[in-house]
């Protein structure tokens, strides 16, 4: 998290980039049988177009034109994440497209038919499972990382067999999450960021400026004071939105079409947590099963933020990150913890009003 912030300015970190696969599995069979007939004849005939090339250069171009055909066939149907799947119960049948982390898998050099293991953010009830062919790695690097585990891949699969607690999934395509320059050139070196490229941070966006001028307080103490209500109320202002009102179906609490990164206007949807549980957030915060970061990310919003009143562990951020950094659909994300909603609150003269609220 330090590592971006620290090593790009908030300019760089607005460039608009999109998240692809570095396709080092690809299950042709599968991709075919999935997509279609429609699909697949835009795939025969980029094929087609290929120029001469040496046999394993072909090989290679055909693999990124599968991926680059799932991703976009992904957006276009609507493709959830893996972990919005298992929220929500979604049945046998089901695709998935996002980037997740894989236990180690010792087999794969040995093995025709191996089983790779899904690290979730933090313990879940879940447990999942992915069963291949090695016969689809193309990638010694792909092949050499599930070995050793602990890596993060960008997954899109389908599943196979859901009893409720396991599930098992075929993978379509599995590779390294891969930044690309879309239509501005960018000016720090994208291979080294991959999906945690799409963290914003909040003196990133233009009406949250001025926390630059507001040194990062030694605690998040006097955030105590500060009820849910009254930030948001602070929040409208800082924003000129007004003051949405809670209801029981809402998925976010708060929405703005008023915020903008870099001079680009954009849409973000906020959960807010006061200081009613006063201890850095976990995700036994956020409701049974995370349901309320599954009900955040099912807003129509470029950015995601989670705020709360004191800090915010890893786990959070590692899945709001992964509900919100889909690769062919990538939105941005902000954590705004404690000490940065202080920051904002004193960088617009608002600490005294929300104490008073």
């Amino acid at each position: 998290m330090n590592g971006i912030r620290a090593q790009l300015t908030p300019e760089q970190r607005a460039i608009d980039l999109d998240l692809v696969i570095d396709p080092g599995f690809v299950n042709h069979r599968k991709i075919q049988t999935v997509i279609g007939k429609a699909v697949m004849e835009i795939i025969d005939l980029k094929i087609r177009n290929l120029p001469d090339l040496p046999e394993w250069q072909k090989n290679l171009r055909i693999d990124h034109i599968y991926s680059e055909a799932v991703l976009i066939f992904c957006r276009a149907v609507g493709i959830q994440t893996l972990q919005h799947n298992l929220a929500t119960g979604a049945g046998p049948g089901h695709l998935f497209c996002s980037v997740e982390k894989l236990g180690p898998c010792p087999d794969v050099y040995d093995k025709t038919r191996v089983i790779s293991k899904w690290l979730p953010p933090e313990n879940n009830e879940f447990k999942v499972e992915f069963h291949y062919s090695t016969a689809h790695i193309h990638s010694e690097t792909t092949r050499s990382r599930l070995h050793e585990g602990n890596h993060v891949f960008a997954i899109v699969a389908h599943l196979l067999k859901f009893d409720g607690t396991r599930a098992i999934f075929d993978p379509l395509v599995m590779g390294a999450p891969w930044l690309r320059e879309k239509d501005e050139p960018s000016t720090f070196d994208i291979m080294w960021y991959g999906h945690d490229f799409f963290e914003n941070f909040v003196e990133d966006f233009d009406e949250f400026r001025r926390v630059k001028d507001i040194p990062s307080p030694n605690d998040v103490e006097p955030m105590r004071y500060i009820s849910e209500s009254a930030f948001k109320q602070c929040l409208a202002k800082i924003l000129g939105d007004a003051v949405q009102s809670d209801w029981g179906g809402e998925t976010s609490d708060f929405y703005t079409a008023h915020i903008h990164l870099n001079g680009k206007s954009k849409t973000a949807a906020f959960l807010l947590k006061g200081p009613a549980r006063f201890a850095p957030m976990t995700l036994n915060h956020l409701g049974k099963k995370n349901d309320q970061i599954v009900r955040l990310a099912k807003e129509p919003a470029q950015v995601l933020f989670v705020q709360h009143c004191h800090d915010v562990t890893n786990s959070v951020r590692d899945t709001l990150r992964a509900f919100a950094v889909q690769p062919g659909n990538p939105r941005r994300f902000c954590i705004i913890d404690g000490r940065d909603s202080l920051r904002l609150l004193k960088a617009y003269d608002l600490y005294d009003k929300a104490v008073a609220l």
